[in-house]
């Protein structure tokens, strides 16, 4: 004997639409709040000159004209031992008056003399002011490989601008060119 079957079990099943409404407030709530309420961080940026491409091309004159302009180019190099400061002459001798030891030597505790840097390019800088150097505001830093990263960023800090003595910061070598240590 077959039973009859039960009006239950035949419901037809409807579709009920999806209402999104209420998701779609949260999003124009939340998003909003959640940009407020976020802390913007502000990075400093400096603007360095990396090295030209070397040139291969015979009868370049475009290197000409740069070398008729007076130059002083000064350099700045960290190494392991210390701060090496010269120009295209040559370099700066350290208290030991030898060519090997560098200009600036760290200090005992292993630290670079970032101060001792910036007096020796104050010193620099009065002595060419007015000199008719085009290149009288920029310096070329170069590092050696193994130099740490913040050891370079603290360098350039250190170049850029210094605090006079009456308090005010002022531009000690803000144009930054990067170079490299051929070894």
């Amino acid at each position: 004997m077959a039973f009859k079957p039960s009006m239950r079990a035949h419901n037809k099943v409807t579709e009920i639409p999806l209402d999104i409404r209420p998701v779609m407030n949260l999003m124009v709530v939340l998003i909003p709040i959640l940009l407020y309420s976020a802390e913007f961080v502000k990075l400093s940026i400096r603007e360095l000159n990396l090295p030209p491409a070397a040139r291969k091309g015979p009868g370049d004159s475009a290197g000409d004209n740069i070398e008729k302009e007076k130059r002083f180019q000064l350099t700045v190099i960290l190494s392991k031992n210390g701060f090496y400061i010269g120009n295209k002459a040559g370099y700066l001798t350290g208290e030991a008056n030898t060519e090997s030891e560098p200009t600036i030597p760290i200090l005992e505790d292993g630290t670079y003399d970032y101060v001792a840097l910036q007096e020796q390019l104050i010193e620099i800088k009065d002595k060419i002011k007015d000199q008719g150097f085009i290149d009288e505001k920029s310096i070329i830093i170069s590092a050696e490989a193994d130099i740490e990263y913040k050891h370079i960023i603290k360098t350039v800090d250190n170049i850029t601008v210094f605090e006079a003595v009456d308090g005010n910061l002022e531009e000690l070598f803000p144009q930054i060119n990067i170079g490299q240590v051929i070894i």
